[in-house]
């Protein structure tokens, strides 16, 4: 039998979500989205650098490539 709680867990997605996970793993890089017109481009800022990219795995690439300059 089904349970309340069972069905408000079920409408929330998939936790953590992708772009958490990609917070915890880039710790030193604030991660958000623009939102002023809907769903725009996924952000990272860090020390006046900023990277963006339309999803959270370009972002990822990224950061990856950034990291990689250091």
């Amino acid at each position: 039998m089904r349970t309340r709680a069972m069905e408000r867990e079920q409408l929330h997605g998939p936790w953590p979500t992708d772009a958490e996970v990609l917070a915890a793993d880039f710790p030193g890089w604030e991660i958000s989205r623009d939102l002023l017109k809907g769903h725009g481009d996924w952000r990272a800022e860090r020390a006046g650098q900023i990277l963006t990219a339309r999803t959270v795995r370009e972002l990822r690439k990224l950061l990856e490539a950034a990291e990689g300059e250091r």
